[in-house]
């Protein structure tokens, strides 16, 4: 049986994709991150989905320069690319299909030495270094965008749109509350954002007052956020407490539930969550995390604005008074028809992969 390699920095899309090349009979195997991030000690997201969906997982580190480099991370920049290049050549796969991120880049790198074939999925609106890098040795580019396109080799990319999670694309609205109140689904990425969850925990009280609030915290095990938000709910009112639904992270088969059903989005603007709000034509306050090469989130969160689902609240405005006038402003938005996207990115990503191998 054939084997491709997967990895990259998100793993909801990639995790879509290699359940479809299973049900093709093509053995796949994952390179990833078993932690969420530096001096977490809490199983990643990432980690449990593509164990329990039975995939084989080689946690791989690897360095990433940022704004902040730590030694350790500079020093495994080169031993990235060693440990990816000998996983490579213990698996001896047919191809690696790598969705970016400083991980893809490391065995994107290696399967290039390697001599084995490699592809690429981009999911941002813009490009990520790391893709555009890895994107001079790619026999193929598949982009969730299509004014992805300007940043890589033409001739070589394929707008194919982003592979959805078959949980959203199922998803029905419903009713999560037993009161008639406003559900607001906050999402601070796979992660959580901690400066988000800081300033909502001061406001919690007031905001039950008004809404529902499903709050994913993010499971990080040095901020602790989750264990705050659990603490907050056992202090609240016996009226208020029912309403507020703190979870460490929103699995693949709730998360589209989630959003069908809540009337207003507060969160980040990543590649994926971006998409699907654009697909479900939810109204959203944006957070954009700056911090992201050529402000992707800030152009998705744009694009949303722009169609008249979200306001966006700059991060450097963020606080509890913020929120609170925040929240109702946009919730005043207009709901949208779900917008043009493709929803078939699965399945075109897999055909055009197997016939570029010949399979």
């Amino acid at each position: 049986m054939p084997t491709i390699v997967i990895t990259g920095g998100h793993h909801n899309s990639a995790l879509v994709v290699a359940k479809e090349l299973v049900k093709q009979n093509i053995q796949v195997v994952w390179l990833g991150h078993r932690y969420s991030s530096r001096g977490d000690t809490h199983d990643s997201a990432e980690y449990l989905e593509v164990t329990s969906s039975g995939i084989p997982f080689h946690h791989l580190k690897a360095g990433k320069i940022d704004s902040t480099p730590t030694f350790d991370e500079i020093v495994n920049i080169p031993l990235g690319f060693i440990r990816a290049w000998r996983l490579l050549r213990q698996i001896k796969p047919i191809a690696v299909l790598s969705f970016g991120g400083y991980l893809g880049l490391a065995v994107a790198l290696s399967a290039h030495c390697l001599h084995i074939p490699l592809f690429l999925h981009e999911q941002t609106m813009v490009a990520g270094k790391a893709n555009r890098l890895a994107s001079f040795f790619a026999r193929r580019v598949f982009l969730a965008w299509e004014s992805a396109s300007a940043f890589f080799p033409k001739g070589r990319s394929s707008y194919v749109g982003l592979p959805l999670r078959a949980g959203l694309l199922s998803a029905q609205s419903k009713k999560l509350f037993k009161n008639s109140l406003p559900t607001i689904l906050v999402l601070g990425g796979k992660q959580g954002s901690h400066i988000l969850n800081t300033h909502l925990f001061a406001i919690i009280p007031k905001l039950l007052s008004h809404y529902n609030l499903i709050h994913q915290t993010g499971t990080n095990s040095v901020t602790r956020d989750y264990d705050s938000a659990l603490a907050l709910k056992n202090t609240l009112t016996k009226d208020l407490a029912p309403r507020y639904l703190p979870l460490g992270y929103i699995n693949e088969n709730r998360v589209g539930e989630y959003l069908a059903s809540c009337d207003l989005y507060l969160g980040r603007s990543g590649a994926h969550i971006a998409y699907e709000l654009a697909y479900f034509g939810k109204r959203c306050l944006l957070v954009p995390f700056m911090h992201t090469t050529l402000s992707e989130q800030y152009l998705q969160a744009k694009y949303l604005r722009d169609a008249g689902l979200a306001l966006i609240l700059p991060q450097n405005q963020l606080s509890p008074t913020s929120l609170l006038s925040g929240i109702p402003d946009a919730l005043h938005l207009s709901s949208a028809p779900h917008l043009t996207l493709p929803q078939d990115a699965t399945e075109v990503l897999v055909q055009e992969l197997l016939h570029e191998l010949k399979l």
